[in-house]
């Protein structure tokens, strides 16, 4: 497995190398932004391990950006004791987020468990373009083709919007959703999970207040629902609609 690691820091850097060396993972460092571009599209990495304080930018948003040129498992380090920072950073698309300072077991045990993931999630992966009616979901580039008009996504809308579109007509629970989205088991958060829905639906549905495609089982979850290009929303159905998406 390929490691790329990214602080500022040079003594943890230099330490976590030497010792993931060690362990027989092929390892690669940066130290500053501009570093870290070129290293994770020179050696593209399996996976990164990155502190978000790394001088030279907005490091999600380069995060962001290089995963669509090569992507990559992100492993988030941070001195943060915010629970806000944690929120801000899995919303943004890393897989893992581990508090400094660290043992370095948690920090082996992180990389294993994102690693065994990502392996299981490749086994029983879908295509990353899924068709539903008139969206056209692409998983890869974080975009979706509402009527044929290209949307930007988000990478954590955009796997939320995947799970929905994969199981279209079905319905997918919170837990189902924390656990493909953010890759843990447990219950799930359900303001952070609709404030997601509530996101996409301003991004596809025509009247985002009155979805049509994005709809809500009060109690249980979310479906996706497989309409036709040419289908319009009966105007009878508005009223369940409407109670479904409170």
């Amino acid at each position: 497995m390929k490691l790329l690691v990214i602080d500022s820091d040079r003594d943890l850097v230099e330490m976590l190398t030497s010792w993931l060396k060690t362990l027989g993972y092929e390892v690669y460092r940066a130290y500053n932004s501009e570093r870290a571009r070129s290293e994770w599209l020179e050696q593209r990495p399996d996976l990164v391990i990155i502190d978000p304080m790394l001088k030279g930018g907005n490091v999600l948003e380069m995060c962001r950006d290089l995963r669509a040129k090569h992507d990559a498992l992100v492993l988030v380090l941070t001195d943060s004791k915010e629970v806000q920072d944690e929120v801000r950073c899995l919303e943004s698309g890393a897989d893992d987020y581990l508090r400094k300072p660290f043992f370095p077991a948690q920090l082996l045990a992180r990389i294993r468990a994102v690693s065994r993931r990502a392996r299981s999630t490749l086994e029983r992966r879908p295509s990353s373009v899924v068709t539903v009616g008139p969206l056209r979901v692409d998983s890869l580039h974080n975009e979706v083709s509402v009527h044929g008009k290209l949307v930007r996504l988000t990478p954590t809308e955009s796997k939320l919007l995947h799970l929905l579109a994969i199981n279209a007509n079905d319905v997918c629970t919170a837990n189902q959703i924390v656990t493909h989205v953010w890759g843990y088991d447990g219950d799930g958060d359900a303001c952070l999970i609709k404030a997601h829905i509530r996101h996409l639906r301003q991004k596809i549905e025509p009247s985002p207040s009155d979805p049509c495609y994005i709809l809500t089982v009060p109690g249980v979850g979310y479906t996706l629902i497989r309409r036709n290009e040419e289908q319009k929303v009966p105007v009878e159905s508005g009223k369940a609609l409407r109670a479904l998406s409170i």
